[in-house]
């Protein structure tokens, strides 16, 4: 049971700083691809698909810890 809420403790830091490392970086490479010359792309394109990432993190992280997506619900 320690081990248990060990483990849950790490990913719940681990959870965090993966997901502010991925909105610090989504931020940054949105602010470099608008302001480059070129081609323009939709702001909520960006949007969309930077939250398709998010969620797709998150699956990756309950895989983890669970070991199966199923377990979830």
């Amino acid at each position: 049971m320690k081990s248990q809420q060990r483990s849950g403790q790490i990913l719940k830091y681990v959870s965090l700083i993966t997901l502010t490392l991925q909105n610090a970086l989504v931020g940054l490479s949105m602010r470099y691809a608008r302001t480059r010359s070129g081609d323009m792309f939709l702001s909520s394109t960006a949007v969309v698909m930077a939250e398709v990432v998010k969620f797709l993190t998150c699956l990756i992280l309950v895989f983890v810890e669970e070991g199966n997506f199923f377990k979830i619900f």
